[in-house]
């Protein structure tokens, strides 16, 4: 569990490098339109169709270790063509071989990582998994908010294409590192099962608990997707923010998380994940879309720096409670064609809310702002619809069954009598 803490930040700094506000930056360098703004954030999640050939490749092998060390580096390597495209292909297309790649290496990272998270769930005792992995979720934020701080000066002082470039290439020698450390993990020997792909990807949809999760699952990352992809354009372009601003932001999400993550996990442990996952989601609805708009059309950004904290707060309460709720709603025996089964669902709810993010923003800057407003933008129009899906999100979740979960209404009259019994005023 701890060899997982080093190998996994050494990973983030190579997730943070290749997504997010890079990758943004590098595409729009080498001249991206629009439609490849919104694939290049939709496209990992299509990826996750790949995650059901990971499942049956364990399930057949017995073993995860050397099956998700060779995956890993298989991935990352495909980021090596990504750092030389300027080199390797017209600048034209350029944009479109990059999304290429991306999708490329996100089916590599879907399989690897159904792998990973059932062989995680067998290494991680259940009575401490909100706790380790909060803990593990904070400290690899802030391991990501150093990467973000470092990547985000350098962008700011080299020119590109050559600034993305040698980012790339050191985070892919990061990840490297990492799958040596991955070769040390333990790896708690499994049962070896054949099975049909057919059995392996149905097995999950006939069990009716884990149905009603993956309703939950896919409709919440419909909404989320259906924003995500145009965020950071929207802090680039829109609010005109350098790249040291964008890491200052992810730096004040990633403190924030290493305190928030830990304490939900603490709060999952006890109370269940369902009542952190309904708090979470409806913090993460009401909250960042909500100061993303008010930054715009203000031009103060405060509400940014304020929707960072929201963020940490938000996700630090996702993250792990849907990992851990996935994990809880799958039986032990074959749990990895559960994640996997997960894992695909999502991805292709993410790709079609990314892919339509495109067209719809188009479609919302060609309506006319209103009086009130106007300085009311497409961006605003579909965080707000965004911002509407997320909050209703905790009525698909009521209907998943936990052992021994708390209400969310008593989680709140808890957390409310423990914020009185501090002193603090409630409201």
């Amino acid at each position: 569990m701890r060899l997982s803490l080093v190998e996994g930040g050494l990973v983030q700094v190579f997730l943070n490098w290749t997504s997010g506000s890079v990758i943004i930056g590098y595409l729009l360098s080498l001249g991206a339109a629009s439609w490849h703004i919104a694939l290049v954030g939709s496209v990992p999640f299509l990826a996750q169709v790949a995650s059901p050939l990971g499942a049956y490749a364990a399930e057949a092998l017995g073993r995860r270790r050397g099956l998700s060390a060779a995956i890993a580096t298989a991935s990352r390597l495909l980021w090596l063509l990504a750092a030389f495209l300027p080199q390797m292909v017209p600048a034209a297309v350029a944009p479109t071989a990059l999304v290429a790649v991306v999708f490329l290496a996100g089916c590599f990272q879907a399989a690897n990582g159904t792998v990973w998270t059932a062989w995680m769930g067998d290494v991680v005792p259940e009575g401490r998994r909100g706790r380790y992995f909060g803990m593990r979720t904070g400290v690899l934020g802030v391991v990501g908010m150093l990467a973000n701080l470092a990547a985000g000066a350098f962008l700011d002082r080299v020119a590109p294409p050559l600034s993305f470039q040698v980012v790339l290439l050191v985070g892919v020698a990061c990840a490297l590192v990492g799958v040596a450390l991955l070769l040390m993990h333990h790896d708690p020997p499994t049962e070896r099962r054949s099975l049909r792909l057919g059995q392996l990807l149905g097995q999950p949809f006939r069990e009716p608990n884990f149905r009603r999760f993956l309703r939950f699952a896919t409709y919440w990352q419909f909404m989320v997707m259906l924003g995500a992809p145009f965020v950071m354009p929207y802090f680039l372009e829109e609010l005109g923010m350098t790249f040291t601003q964008v890491a200052f932001w992810s730096s004040i999400a990633a403190l924030t998380s290493l305190f928030s993550t830990i304490l939900w996990g603490r709060v999952a442990d006890a109370a269940g994940n369902k009542a952190v996952l309904a708090v979470g989601t409806f913090l993460a609805g009401a909250m960042l879309p909500a100061n993303w708009i008010l930054a715009g059309l203000t031009g103060d950004l405060v509400f940014i720096w304020v929707s960072a904290f929201f963020d940490a707060v938000a996700w630090g309460a996702i993250t792990p409670a849907i990992f851990n709720l996935a994990l809880v709603s799958a039986p032990r025996t074959g749990r990895v064609s559960f994640v996997a089964a997960y894992s695909l669902a999502t991805g292709v709810a993410g790709f079609v809310g990314g892919a339509l993010s495109g067209p719809l923003l188009g479609w919302f800057s060609s309506w006319e702002a209103p009086r009130f407003a106007p300085d009311w933008t497409g961006y605003h129009t579909l965080f707000a619809v965004s911002a509407v899906g997320r909050v209703l999100a905790w009525v698909l979740l009521r209907p998943v069954q936990e052992a021994h979960a708390w209400r969310t209404r008593d989680l709140l009259r808890s957390a409310r009598t423990a914020w009185k019994g501090m002193g603090l005023p409630w409201r």
